[in-house]
């Protein structure tokens, strides 16, 4: 691999020889490589000459190429970017930006009026009206890290992962072999650019002369076959759930698939229902399963199949695959070393949480490996090696993978608490996320209040309101009584089995108002 190569670099080199060739493609408008770093020139040039030195900037703006150039654009001008999903609620928006402390925000006007009281000192930039200054010119000088996701906090507070330039370069040089992107190729960017499965999207077409294709709308969000089918899309990369979106509304079919060589998973566990699935649809194609969590630079495993692996997949998920190159994979914690919880090491770790060392430190610790003590990012995922296979089992944390992101159970308990519903179990069941409410109260209007203060994603699928939910001797809310009789209420049959299995394997934490007072009654929740 030639991870020493910079992945703006690879930008550069690619507008140098496919400046004509179509960069990004949506809903019709076309921008080709040479206008896209043209736009991020001058997007670049303004950063450094209102905010000189190594600015943090966040980007305001959604899918498209006034987004992509502004990613390239500041690192040309020697800062490190923030993306920010404008479908999440403002609350969370305005808490990212807090959190960021920007030095530049990159919005259109309404947006950045949305977030200008909470950078007050930040400098605006429209991509739409940038200053008529010359475009920025050279390489420029990088910056260490290389962007900052901010993912689910427990406290309601986004948790800023920072990934360094070097852990980029390492993941965008396994691209080039290990998804083979070429300049034929036509990529979805499904994932919205705060999601970080996007940046596989974003820097696999745009590194390698490739042309990219974000959604048009909602309308291609809620039906992307038939955007595949529209865009004639080559590489396709999504959570696997996306799948089942497909196959429910009728879509997953030959006719919309035609165009597809490669489709690429990541953030949750990839199906052996939905494998088949595919493989009915489009049997030439390659599907390909990776694993991997945002400080880990999106994914370092990887499993690619064939039709004809269809036989040997006997397990209702299909294996995470193994580490890609110079990337260490360990089990660790468990009865032996093909049992544990799956540590990982190696060169695409994140330098950390921002402003949280003490999560940093909890996270990144030092793991033996074979090769000695390493630096190791304790995934709280466990997994079993089975016939030199690794298969994902579940969490052990109080996180869970819904709809393919990584949810704190915190953050959902603390917005039904600012709801008024301190009382409460929640946990994923059955692809669901389910929320069991002590009291009184309608589902729909709860789901609505809370979904004002979490991103959609993470809004329980089902609430149930119950005049009570079990208490052990300590009068503390008993988790496993309390899936025993949600699961036995929705699965009146072979209850024993569905029960053990719930009990066993799903993902569960407890909020009440006595347990964590420091969640609780401290919101002004007037808005709701």
């Amino acid at each position: 691999m030639t991870a020493d190569v910079d992945a703006l670099d690879r930008f550069i080199a690619s507008s140098l020889h496919h400046a004509d060739h179509v960069a990004v493609s949506c809903d019709g408008d076309e921008t080709s490589y040479g206008a896209l770093d043209r736009l991020a020139r001058q997007l670049a040039a303004s950063i450094a000459t209102r905010a000189p030195g190594n600015p943090k900037v966040l980007i305001v703006l959604p899918p498209g190429a006034a987004a992509y150039a502004a990613m390239i654009g500041t690192g040309l001008a020697g800062g490190v970017y923030a993306p920010v999903n404008l479908r999440a609620p403002q609350d969370k928006q305005r808490a990212v930006c807090v959190r960021f402390a920007p030095d530049v925000i990159i919005a259109h006007e309404r947006d950045w009026k949305a977030l200008q009281a909470a950078a007050p000192g930040a400098v605006h930039l429209d991509p739409d009206a940038l200053p008529d200054i010359a475009p920025f010119e050279g390489r420029g000088t990088r910056h260490p890290l290389a962007y900052v996701i901010h993912t689910s906090g427990s406290t309601g507070v986004p948790k800023g992962v920072e990934i360094p330039r070097d852990a980029l370069n390492h993941y965008v040089a396994w691209i080039a072999h290990g998804v083979g992107p070429t300049p034929a190729d036509r990529l979805s960017q499904y994932a919205n650019i705060a999601f970080d499965l996007s940046v596989l999207e974003i820097y696999c077409a745009l590194c390698f002369g490739a042309s990219l294709h974000p959604p048009g709308g909602m309308g291609d969000r809620l039906l992307p076959a038939r955007m595949i089918a529209r865009e004639t899309i080559t590489i396709w990369v999504s959570v696997p759930s996306v799948v089942g979106l497909m196959a429910r509304a009728g879509e997953l079919t030959p006719g919309n698939m035609r165009s597809v060589r490669r489709f690429v998973f990541c953030g949750e566990p990839l199906l052996t229902e939905q494998v088949r699935a595919l493989f009915d649809a489009c049997p030439d194609a390659v599907v390909q399963n990776t694993y991997g969590p945002t400080e880990a630079t999106v994914s370092m495993t990887s499993l690619t199949l064939t039709r004809t692996d269809l036989p040997r997949l006997s397990r209702r998920a299909v294996p995470i695959g193994c580490a890609i190159e110079n990337m260490g994979l360990i089990l660790n914690g468990g009865p032996d070393v093909d049992e544990g919880e799956i540590v990982l090491t190696g060169p695409q770790l994140a330098r950390g949480y921002a402003h949280d060392a003490l999560a940093t430190d909890r996270a990144f610790r030092p793991v033996e490996t074979p090769a000695g003590p390493r630096r190791g990012y304790h995934t709280g995922d466990w997994a079993r090696r089975i016939n030199g296979e690794i298969h994902f089992e579940e969490r052990i944390d109080f996180q869970i993978k819904h709809k393919g992101y990584r949810i704190e159970i915190g953050e959902i308990l603390d917005a039904l608490a600012r709801c008024g519903h301190a009382d409460a179990c929640v946990f994923a069941h059955d692809g669901r996320l389910i929320a069991l409410i002590e009291g009184r109260g309608d589902p729909d209007v709860t789901r609505g209040a809370v979904g004002w203060l979490i991103d959609p994603h993470a809004v329980p699928d089902v609430v149930r309101f119950v005049d009570r939910l079990p208490r052990g001797e300590t009068d503390k809310i008993d988790r496993r009584a309390a899936v025993s009789a949600f699961v036995s209420a929705d699965h009146p049959v072979d209850q024993g089995c569905e029960i053990a299995h719930a009990i066993d394997r799903i993902d569960v934490a407890v909020a009440q108002h006595n347990a964590e007072p420091a969640l609780h009654g401290q919101y002004d929740i007037d808005h709701l």
